[in-house]
């Protein structure tokens, strides 16, 4: 069963996501550039939300980084093991996992993604079975033994995964056993209107300079645009079991990435800008097959034109296209949708029209509980 989330949102002047060269990203779709945020910074922005806001147990939290080794080091302490010996025993762990421990930093192409709960597995493992690791720790090739090494691949592959890895996924060129396919599927989310990029000059005062001092002690430019974006995410409900191990606590977790989906706003130079709005529409779908974009609403980009509003327009573009969707291809499998806007867009609803509900918290509901209740 498939999870879609479907959102309109506008933002005012911003930089939520730049590119190499300092400039908001951008894309072609339709034949006409379309400002657009990457699916790994939403993603970044909603896991993090996920971890602020909701009030699932920590343990269903994960991070990236390449700090662990100090984590390990101290985890292996409070087990009574000296603080020379649990340093040498995290490198090597860290090792195993392909990453290359200088000092307290580690050295590789890719940071790890891993949980408390499985760093919390490592240890108990490593604790259990210290007489036989200690004795390889001495000299000046300290190595750990086979059978732990294994151990410590076969602890990450059994061990309940966080929330956030069975969610996003997680890739160890080093070590593929450990690789964990994504549960979420996010697309890039795009402008609904055509870009019009444009640029704030800025200069900044010395507050201390000589009174006859004149002009600014700095100048520069900055790139922004406003667009109203289209944004979609799939959450697959067979795959999120799967990789959690077991049902316990899975719709906590859907419904905590749904809603951290639908608010999280990305960080990107909001010291500037503030652009902190939430979306205007959301739709929910629940299907049993294969996921649908509604991109192709907005083919053609949307303008404001006979009194209604870009946001109007686009919730019009929306609906007219889910219709026209269902009467070329069927029903597509879906068991549930709903539809959630604010109140002055809601006239533009005519196929969804009886689709709508009073809340957001209402709309997750109702589709977490069909979606993993098997349907109808």
């Amino acid at each position: 069963m498939q999870l879609e989330i479907h959102i309109l949102q506008s933002f005012p002047p911003a930089n939520l996501n730049r590119d190499e060269n300092g400039m908001p990203k951008s894309c072609v779709f339709g034949g006409r550039n379309r400002a657009r945020i990457s699916s790994q910074c939403q993603k970044r922005a909603t896991r993090l939300y996920y971890h602020e806001s909701s009030e699932l147990d920590p343990n269903h939290y994960a991070q990236r980084s390449r700090a662990w080794m100090p984590k390990l080091q101290q985890a292996l302490q409070t087990k009574d093991i000296s603080e020379s010996n649990a340093l040498v025993a995290a490198k090597l762990s860290l090792a195993v996992l392909g990453a290359v421990v200088e000092e307290d930093r580690i050295k590789s192409k890719t940071i790890l993604f891993l949980g408390q709960t499985e760093i919390e597995s490592i240890t108990s493992l490593l604790v259990a079975n210290w007489e036989k690791i200690e004795a390889g720790l001495a000299g000046e090739k300290p190595t750990l033994p086979k059978n732990i090494e294994k151990g410590i691949e076969k602890a990450l592959v059994q061990s309940g995964k966080p929330g956030d890895v069975a969610l996003f996924g997680r890739m160890m060129a080093s070590l593929p056993a450990v690789n964990v396919d994504a549960a979420v599927q996010v697309a890039h989310a795009i402008g609904v209107n055509t870009l019009e990029q444009e640029f704030d000059f800025f200069t900044a005062v010395d507050d201390l300079s000589a009174g006859d001092d004149q002009g600014a002690d700095h100048m520069g430019e900055t790139g922004y645009n406003s667009s109203t974006y289209y944004r979609f995410a799939v959450l697959d409900t067979k795959q999120l079991i799967g990789n959690l191990g077991s049902s316990k606590d899975v719709t906590k977790i859907a419904h905590a990435f749904a809603e951290a989906f639908v608010k999280a706003i990305p960080s990107g130079h909001q010291s500037a800008f503030a652009a902190h709005s939430l979306p205007a529409a959301v739709i929910a779908v629940v299907r049993s097959g294969q996921p649908v974009s509604l991109v192709d609403a907005f083919e053609d980009p949307i303008r404001p034109s006979n009194g209604l509003s870009l946001l109007e327009k686009s919730v019009k573009a929306l609906d007219a296209h889910w219709l026209d969707l269902k009467n070329m291809y069927g029903n597509l499998d879906v068991q549930y949708v709903g539809v959630v806007t604010r109140s002055r867009l809601q006239d533009q609803l005519k196929s969804l029209k009886d689709n709508t509900v009073e809340s957001l918290n209402m709309l997750l509901d109702s589709a977490i509980a069909t979606a993993f209740n098997g349907g109808r």
